[in-house]
């Protein structure tokens, strides 16, 4: 053991003013090449001269500075070391801040689309609007364009056999009343239907059509209306 090795282990330990046992001084005196031997070796001359403290805990032994050969600070370091604590938690304080800032920022940029990302997604967009714009094109050479002149005839052509669709079901309705009010109680709507069907009369159930769809074709259209037609 040499005198150096003594001196390595006592400034480090006064230093760090910290619990350690051998083989953490070891690890941390590397850089000044003392062996574990020799920092066993300077532990036990510092505890018996007094420069250091020894506590057993079962086998494990924990070496650190006498705290009585310590200095005491005067009130005036005191009271500055306690202002310096104030200022390092105030810096801790904002440092954790920022931090958490700074994290939630990160959060939310990972959430967001890259800019490769976001190339992707407009060629995805383009090529979906091609595709459709490809399809209208398809239908639209297969099914041909339908001038507004046709378009307003054919329209005025529903409207006028919608009139009379609503004219003559009204007709049919009032003499199929009186033929049914004449059958008395016992011609129920089963009856009814079966008639219809013998003699060969279509209602408007049967044949699929429905007045009131019709009617909206009619209203929705963008020739302006003269009347709204409601059915029966």
């Amino acid at each position: 053991m040499t005198s150096a090795s003594v001196a390595a282990v006592y400034e480090f330990l006064r230093d760090r003013n910290a619990p350690f046992n051998v083989q953490l001084l070891v690890d941390n005196l590397q850089t000044k090449k003392v062996k574990k031997s020799q920092v066993e070796k300077a532990l036990a001359t510092l505890v018996t001269e007094g420069r250091v403290t020894r506590k057993e805990f079962g086998k494990t032994k924990i070496y650190f500075l006498a705290q009585a050969n310590l200095e005491k600070a005067t009130t005036e370091e005191l009271t500055s070391l306690k202002g310096r604590a104030a200022e390092l938690k105030n810096d801790v304080s904002s440092e954790r801040q920022m931090l958490s800032s700074m994290q939630k920022e990160l959060a939310k940029l990972k959430t967001e689309l890259t800019s490769a990302e976001i190339k992707k997604e407009v060629q995805t967009c383009k090529k979906h609007v091609a595709d459709v714009k490809a399809k209208l094109e398809l239908l639209d050479s297969k099914s041909g364009s339908v001038s507004k002149e046709s378009f307003t005839e054919t329209r005025l052509l529903l409207q006028q056999n919608l009139v009379l669709w609503r004219k003559y079901k009204k007709m049919f309705n009032e003499i199929w009343g009186s033929m049914a009010e004449s059958m008395g109680d016992e011609f129920d709507k089963k009856k009814e239907k079966k008639l219809q069907t013998d003699i060969g009369i279509e209602a408007d159930e049967s044949a699929g059509v429905v007045y009131s769809s019709l009617d909206s074709i009619v209203n929705r259209s963008e020739v302006p209306k003269k009347r709204r037609l409601n059915p029966l």
